[in-house]
């Protein structure tokens, strides 16, 4: 077996907690909404922008248009006259954005882990799907930019997960084998089978993220088995120990 010169991470609910971020920012931009006057109370706002986020994911740019929209079939805004709702929608995005930019945050185990990785002379990179620059944008706001060696975003080099060929392609930037990589993720179509494919030692990560469908010790689809199960990314390093023998 030959030594694990690489660990590879996820970034969205692996190194923070993007799930829980997007739903306070979503909540701060109903909030702002009804702060400027929007006649609807909190709790049923909140209820019809969680079934708006199930019906057009949480990848949605638009969440907000479309809650204008479901009011106006409601008939909520019928009272208001002159309604202008661009300007409560715009209250809604700043609030959303301005929520998202000040409490972004690294889980409590990156950066100790990432600095072991170093002491260990282990490389280290992020492998993820999205934009480049809102992706670039988190790690630099995560302040992590100087501690991974690569970053790896799928529409950069257009190839998304769960195509093997994305880990194919870090593999080959390191020139390191599946054999000497570990691959860290919460999602097991997108990050464990791929690394599989690759015969990358795949750990999958409890976060409780919207991805984290199964908890340790759960019923995995035999298919989509990951090698190892951890919920702190510090459990990496008895693993690499544990190989590396």
């Amino acid at each position: 077996m030959p030594p694990i010169k690489l660990v590879g991470f996820d970034l969205d609910d692996c190194l923070f907690d993007s799930t829980g971020l997007s739903e306070r920012a979503r909540i701060k931009g109903i909030e702002a909404m009804i702060d400027l006057g929007l006649n609807i109370e909190r709790e049923k706002a909140i209820s019809l922008i969680h079934e708006i986020v199930y019906e057009y994911g949480s990848n949605s740019s638009q969440h907000y248009d479309y809650f204008m929209r479901r009011l106006n079939e409601l008939k909520i805004l019928e009272t208001y006259k002159n309604f202008n709702q661009y300007k409560y929608i715009a209250a809604a995005v700043m609030a959303y954005h301005k929520e998202k930019i000040e409490s972004i945050s690294l889980y409590d185990d990156v950066e100790p882990c990432l600095n072991k990785l170093k002491k260990y002379n282990i490389k280290s990179a992020i492998i993820s799907d999205g934009i480049p620059i809102k992706q670039y944008e988190k790690i630099l706001r995560l302040n992590i930019h100087n501690l991974i060696d690569l970053v790896v975003i799928s529409d950069e080099i257009g190839i998304r997960k769960p195509n093997p060929k994305l880990f194919t392609y870090c593999l080959e930037k390191f020139k390191v084998t599946g054999p000497e990589t570990i691959y860290v993720g919460d999602n097991l179509d997108k990050d464990v089978v791929p690394s599989n494919q690759n015969d990358i030692f795949s750990a999958l990560i409890h976060r409780g993220g919207k991805y984290d469908t199964y908890k340790a010790g759960n019923s995995i689809p035999e298919n989509k088995q990951p090698d190892f199960e951890i919920s702190n990314l510090l459990e990496i390093f008895p693993i690499i120990d544990q190989l590396n023998k």
